[in-house]
C-alpha cells in the first residue's frame, strides 16, 4: 500500500510515523433540530429533494462508506449502484453476493480510510452512517466536511447525528427554507454545507 507522505518525528531514540491523510471524508445526513436521524431502525424522514440530492452527490464516482445495519436498511438490502459500497462491520463472518462488484467489507474505521487512500484518493468519499460510524470518523478528526439536510422538527428518535464543536467549522453554504411533500414530511427543510477550519485539525 502507497500512502500519499509521511512525516518522521524523532523522540526518545524512537521514530514515530504519521501518515498524512489525503482522502477527503464528507459526511452527508438529513437530521432535525435534536440532531435525529432515525427511530425503530430506519429513517426519520424521507425528503423527495434530499434523496435526489443524494443521488447526484453521491453516485457516478462516487464511494460510500456506512455500517452494517445501515447497508441491512438500504432497499432489498442491496449495494447503491453507481458507487463503490465500503461496508464497516465487526462481524468476520459477513459477506454480501459476490455478484455485487462494487462492494468491500472492512471490520474498522482504519480500515476503511487505508483502503481508500490506498485505491480511492481521487474520488468523493461520502460517510453515510449509521449514529456509531458517524461519531468514530467525528472523533478522529477524519471528516472535512458535513452536507446536512435540516428539517425544522423537533421530534424524538433513538438514532443521533454526533454532537460537534461549532467553532471547529464555518458555514460554506446555507440555503432557504423550503418545503417538499414527498412521503412523511410536510415541515421546511433546509441545506447546510460546513467546512472545517484549517487550523483545526
Amino acid at each position: 500500500m502507497s500512502f500519499s507522505s509521511f512525516f518522521y518525528i524523532f523522540a526518545e531514540n524512537k521514530i514515530s510515523i504519521l501518515i498524512k491523510i489525503m482522502t477527503k471524508f464528507i459526511a452527508i445526513a438529513c437530521i432535525n433540530q435534536k440532531r435525529v436521524l432515525g427511530k425503530e431502525g430506519k429513517l426519520l424522514y424521507h425528503v423527495g429533494n434530499d434523496l435526489k440530492n443524494f443521488a447526484s452527490m453521491t453516485r457516478f464516482n462516487g464511494v460510500v462508506i456506512m455500517g452494517r445495519k445501515t447497508y441491512d436498511s438500504l432497499p432489498n438490502s442491496e449495494p447503491l449502484k453507481g458507487r463503490i459500497n465500503i461496508i464497516i462491520t465487526s462481524n468476520e463472518e459477513f459477506s454480501v453476493d459476490p455478484k455485487y462488484d462494487n462492494v468491500y467489507i472492512v471490520h474498522s474505521v482504519n480500515d476503511a480510510v487505508e483502503l481508500c487512500n490506498a485505491f480511492f484518493e481521487d474520488k468523493e468519499v461520502f460517510v453515510i452512517g449509521g449514529e456509531s460510524i458517524y461519531r468514530q470518523f467525528m472523533d478522529e478528526n477524519l471528516i472535512d466536511e458535513m452536507r446536512l439536510t435540516i428539517v425544522n422538527d423537533d421530534a424524538d428518535g433513538d438514532v443521533f447525528f454526533p454532537e460537534y464543536n461549532e467553532d471547529d467549522w464555518y458555514v460554506y453554504y446555507k440555503s432557504m427554507a423550503q418545503v417538499s411533500s414527498y412521503e412523511n414530511v410536510d415541515k421546511s427543510f433546509y441545506y447546510e454545507i460546513l467546512m472545517r477550519k484549517k487550523n483545526n485539525g
